[in-house]
């Protein structure tokens, strides 16, 4: 089993060797002499170090706090019986590590699509009050096809949604897992017209990058055309119907997948037997649910997943001091800091950003 304070030291060295390559070279170019540089190693990799342990500190309290909200889902998913499984990094953390993988900064479940549907309901009413579901149907603007169970009065900025009202408190994702065909071209058509479909619906909400990236100018054009005269709730009607299409041409329940994935097919296709009805796993000394056969799932969708990634890789980008709050915030800090405009070039994917507030934020 891997060791987590070994990968989290074999991280910081990291962190050190890249700092003093950057000193040298700089000190080298430079003509420094050996006291000279000397002093520059200490400041920097002195620097660099507390940095490093201060994100370490800020990871911790961010993956804690999302543990708890873990913790309460599955109080309502055994007191009702619903199915729920951890998946992805969260999976693989408590296959290998017994909790978080050390430099993962998220928790996700999955949900077969009646336990989903069921727990939407229940959890209304039996959630705590400081946390809110987030869904096409409870916040305004929302687009997912999964959903984000967030705690109301923290906040985790995502760039991506800093020009939105969305609400945006620390939060876990729960994907639904939809029934669909035995044929592999009928999954294959599935997956390909939910990746258009959501690249749609990014390109209108201004979340992501278009759909057009990397591709000709026919295909960008059409694309524009498609995003100028099809409006976002029937794009959204449509992916819906399409969900619903599945599990119909599913009848059989042979096939789970999970059609907002991030890893698309075939990955995000597996026998529903993988899944089964789930077994307890220890979680950062918790027990939750995890798929029967959690081996082969993650064989399916990773290869040699005990294997620790190189420590180039291992590199959390989204522990930001001022984009994380723990307590304190209001429904006034979810709102629009930036606007977003698709930019005139057809030819380039990023959007053209206006500061909403710049002399505000330039006084704090």
């Amino acid at each position: 089993m891997a060791n987590i304070e070994t990968a989290n030291y074999d991280a910081l060295v990291a962190a050190a060797t890249q700092t003093a390559t950057s000193v040298i070279s700089a000190a080298l170019d430079e003509d420094c002499s050996e006291d000279e540089l000397r002093a520059m190693l200490e400041a920097e990799l002195s620097e660099s170090i507390k940095e490093s342990v201060e994100n370490k500190k800020l990871l911790r309290q961010l993956q804690l706090a999302e543990l708890d909200i873990l913790i309460e889902v599955d109080k309502i998913c055994r007191k009702h019986n619903l199915r729920y499984y951890m998946v992805g990094g969260t999976l693989i953390g408590a296959v290998r590590h017994k909790g978080f993988i050390p430099w993962d900064d998220d928790i996700d479940i999955s949900m077969p699509r009646p336990d989903f549907d069921k727990f939407m309901k229940i959890a209304k009413d039996e959630l705590p009050e400081d946390l809110f579901i987030q869904t096409r149907g409870t916040d305004k603007g929302c687009y997912f096809y999964y959903a984000k169970l967030r705690r109301t009065g923290t906040y985790f900025g995502e760039n991506k949604f800093e020009h939105t009202t969305l609400h945006k408190g620390i939060f876990i994702d729960i994907f639904p897992l939809d029934y669909v065909p035995d044929n592999k071209t009928a999954q294959k058509f599935f997956f390909k017209a939910f990746t258009c479909l959501i690249g749609l619906i990014c390109s209108k909400s201004k979340t992501g990058e278009p759909l057009y990236k990397n591709s000709k100018m026919p295909f960008i054009w059409f694309f524009r055309i498609l995003q100028a005269i099809l409006p976002k709730g029937f794009l959204l009607w449509l992916r819906a119907s399409l969900g619903k299409l599945a599990n119909a041409m599913g009848k059989k329940k042979n096939y789970l997948a999970s059609l907002s994935g991030f890893h698309g097919f075939p990955q995000e296709v597996c026998p529903a037997k993988w899944w089964g009805e789930g077994v307890d796993m220890e979680f950062e000394g918790h027990t939750f649910r995890a798929p029967s056969e959690y081996h082969t799932f993650l064989t399916h969708m990773f290869g040699d997943y005990m294997e620790l990634p190189p420590v180039n890789k291992r590199v959390c980008h989204s522990v930001d001091k001022d984009k994380i709050i723990f307590s304190g915030c209001t429904m006034e800090d979810y709102k629009p800091r930036i606007r977003r405009k698709h930019s005139h070039n057809y030819s380039v994917s990023k959007y053209v950003v206006e500061e909403l507030y710049p002399q505000a934020d330039s006084e704090n």
